[in-house]
């Protein structure tokens, strides 16, 4: 009976998980170190269900926000070898910065407008993190207010699954030129960037940005991890991603009172300057304006536009 009144509960055990990797070195700590100092794991009856134990608790402290760092071993793979740690920063709350009622309220209709989502739980579970701190009574102005985002790829919720779970995915994709090829990689972010989704994964060890409206195929999670890759790699694959993005630049000439004036934000000069990722897809959408937008610049573009209109015409002549 002692040992039934003794034994760690749940929360009690992620815990003493997080504070143990927090305390960890910058080498982090081994999968022994940890099940050393937690009473839990030693109390497990054998090494699988020592390791089975500690996955559930990664994924829980995943859930719940905790930037848990696996640092790589000699494989690609999560192994025995590997180490983890939680960084103190990802902890810490931004320098002068005051959370408002109003702050609070806006990031509350945030989360709604990923309802029924993929990404509504996560976004839920930051909230409670939020009202946890206590620090304000949240604002009931914009209650009546009730935003939808919807992610209308296919691909979308498996991709974002498996970034939770960690796994590998294949899909078809299509390139640019028209060619299609099986892609085996590991989701690492989804991001919505110029109004287009785009997917940062890890194929084989090379990180790669992906277009969700290039995926042609059900995406295949499977049972297997993911590569292990360290947020910094992360960090700087997106910063190159918004760079390439800002540099390009396309010139367009709308019709005023248009639909595409109206959706590009046109001002009385009627010439607009957008940013774009895939030159091929943004030339797709401008053919939907037809006569009401002639490009400007790049040239690459503007000859994509004409001569996809010109197939049109061809086509219905």
């Amino acid at each position: 009976m002692a040992a039934e009144v003794n034994k760690q509960r749940p929360a009690e055990r992620l815990f003493t998980l997080t504070c143990c990797l927090m305390a960890a070195p910058v080498i982090g700590l081994s999968k022994n170190d940890i099940y050393a100092s937690i009473s839990s794991y030693l109390d497990q009856e054998s090494d699988f269900a020592r390791n089975k134990m500690f996955e559930r608790d990664k994924k829980s402290l995943r859930e719940m926000g905790v930037q848990l760092e696996v640092i790589e071993s000699s494989s690609f793979e999560e192994t025995d070898t590997s180490r983890y740690r939680i960084s103190k920063d990802s902890f810490a709350w931004p320098s002068g910065f005051q959370l408002t009622g109003e702050h609070l309220r806006l990031l509350e209709l945030a989360a709604k407008a990923w309802n029924s989502q993929v990404l509504a739980k996560p976004a839920q579970s930051g909230l409670i993190r939020l009202r946890s701190l206590g620090l304000v009574e949240a604002s009931r102005e914009l209650s009546l207010v009730t935003p939808r985002l919807l992610a209308r790829h296919a691909s979308f919720a498996p991709l974002a699954d498996a970034i939770d779970a960690g796994k590998l995915v294949t899909f078809s994709y299509r390139k640019p030129d028209g060619a299609t090829s099986i892609r085996e990689v590991t989701p690492l972010k989804l991001r919505f960037i110029e109004g287009q989704w785009v997917l940062l994964a890890k194929q084989v060890d090379q990180i790669k940005n992906f277009m969700l409206r290039r995926i042609i195929s059900k995406v295949e999670i499977s049972e297997l991890d993911g590569k292990i890759t360290r947020q910094d790699e992360v960090n700087l694959v997106e910063e190159e991603l918004v760079t390439f993005v800002s540099n390009n630049r396309a010139r367009l000439i709308v019709t005023k009172g248009t639909e595409a004036w109206w959706h590009f934000g046109a001002k009385e000069e009627q010439e607009v300057v957008i940013h774009f990722m895939d030159e091929a897809l943004l030339a797709e959408d401008l053919m939907e304006y037809g006569a009401d937008i002639s490009v400007l610049e790049p040239l690459s573009l503007r000859l994509r536009v004409e001569n996809g209109l010109n197939r049109v015409l061809e086509s219905h002549a």
